[in-house]
């Protein structure tokens, strides 16, 4: 044994990291420890700790990201033949390329749950209802899409739009904001990334939300594009106006999609 390994062994036995990778030493008198901080922590979040959370989160979601993910591409279905025309500021094409952005950050709220940041997740859920409200605002109110072009349109008069044309909008909106946008005293506490596990109350409530979100993002499309099918799965269309009609076989597959999701989640998330 070389006297390098002999070092790096006495290093790891004593949990001492080596003297270049320190950032900072803390000595703890009251619990008799010394505390070192290294120069590679947010590397090793990243490439160590991260890809092991997220095989926790899988491991515990498979199923239900399938199903998500069969919605979610019935949706990119809906508006792909719009978002090519990247110039065109119509309704249609301004609609879809919201979605598109509303896709991603219901995209990014899962990359970022995976990675064991629970609250975090809830913010990039609000964003994805904002997107999703502001789509419902342009249409239904009228000079909405003017307005939203010209940089005048409040996001927050969409969500009260769009709660009027959509009721479970407002409260799940107002919940996010409270709970994970505003800061307040749950900002406060110790959340370091952890592993997720089969009686994980928060991988419950983001499994719960995220079968939500994806609904949602498939009924307003399915709205916004209604006229281009001969078969909407959600709305009955009478000339310019449509009215929320599912059939009985789609009502019931939405009560069945939307039922909670409880712990523990192995049977019902491990294929």
């Amino acid at each position: 044994m070389t006297r390098k390994s002999r070092a790096r062994l006495d290093r790891d036995r004593r949990r001492i990291p080596r003297k270049d990778n320190i950032a900072s030493v803390t000595v703890d008198h009251k619990n008799e420890q010394i505390i070192f901080t290294t120069n590679d922590m947010l590397v090793k979040q990243i490439h160590r700790d991260g890809p092991r959370l997220a095989r926790s989160f899988d491991r515990l979601t498979k199923k239900q990201i399938a199903e998500c993910s069969a919605v979610f591409g019935q949706v990119q279905g809906l508006m792909l033949r719009h978002l090519p025309r990247l110039a065109d500021d119509g309704f249609k094409a301004t609609s879809a390329r919201l979605l598109a952005s509303a896709s991603n950050s219901l995209v990014a709220s899962i990359e970022v749950a995976r990675h064991g940041y629970r609250r975090q997740y809830g913010v990039l859920a609000r964003t994805f209802i904002e997107a999703v409200a502001t789509v419902i605002a342009l249409a239904t109110k009228e000079n909405a899409l003017q307005q939203f072009h010209a940089g005048r349109l409040d996001s927050n008069k969409c969500i009260t739009w769009a709660k009027a044309a959509v009721p479970p909008i407002g409260p799940l909106w107002g919940m996010l904001s409270r709970e994970f946008v505003h800061i307040g005293k749950g900002h406060s506490a110790f959340e370091p990334p952890s592993l997720y596990t089969a009686d994980d109350e928060a991988l419950a409530f983001i499994i719960n939300s995220l079968r939500g979100n994806v609904l949602l993002l498939h009924v307003v499309a399915d709205l916004i594009f209604s006229d281009e099918t001969d078969t909407p799965r959600y709305w009955k269309r009478n000339g310019q106006v449509a009215s929320f009609d599912p059939t009985p076989e789609v009502g019931a597959w939405m009560e069945s999609f939307l039922e909670p999701i409880d712990t523990p989640l192995e049977d019902r998330s491990v294929s």
